[in-house]
């Protein structure tokens, strides 16, 4: 497991504090006076994923299954590394089992860990895979994203309805190409 994020929440609210006034605002005035406590908090809450091993939703079942089994929009939120703005979005995962099967609501659990991290997409999608990968050994996974970046529709380019796409999938060879495991990642 990655080591523990010391989260100093005194500069936080310092750095929040800074922000105010590099922006030109009176930081005591009535509706900014408490905002550094605001912002320290809104980001312990959005990098707590830090804190949390996902080894302890790592709960397998023995099961003969042999079936592909695929979890859907599960939502998730994240902050882009770069530019500390929100990105959002839905994950799906697809595998089939090789003797074992997590419980459906691990995969929630082990996808908001890793999104409550400084991430970026490709990044996010890699970590979830790599750790189901090792984790549950199945004999084909998948792991595909769709989300909306706030740096792309906020500022620079100000593409409003953009998306981005993220798939990572072993071995390819299961359903042919990645066209075909697209199209199972965005059916409904």
């Amino acid at each position: 497991m990655e080591e523990k994020m010391f989260f100093n929440e005194k500069d936080v609210k310092e750095a929040a504090l800074n922000l105010l006034k590099g922006f030109g605002e009176n930081p005591e005035r009535e509706g900014l006076k408490d905002t550094p406590k605001r912002v320290m908090k809104a980001w312990q809450e959005m990098l707590c994923g830090y804190n949390e091993d996902p080894n302890k939703h790592l709960k397998l079942f023995t099961e003969k299954s042999t079936s592909l089994t695929v979890i859907r929009d599960l939502n998730f939120t994240s902050v882009c590394e770069h530019h500390l703005m929100p990105f959002s979005g839905k994950i799906t995962i697809g595998y089939i089992p090789d003797g074992q099967v997590l419980g459906l609501s691990k995969f929630s659990r082990i996808t908001d860990i890793f999104a409550r991290r400084l991430q970026l997409q490709e990044k996010l999608v890699q970590e979830i895979y790599d750790f189901l990968q090792n984790g549950m050994k199945p004999k084909f996974l998948f792991v595909y994203a769709v989300a909306t970046h706030d740096c792309i529709s906020c500022r620079g380019v100000n593409q409003k309805e953009s998306h981005t796409e993220t798939l990572v999938a072993s071995p390819a060879e299961w359903f042919g190409n990645y066209t075909q495991i697209l199209n199972i990642a965005r059916s409904k």
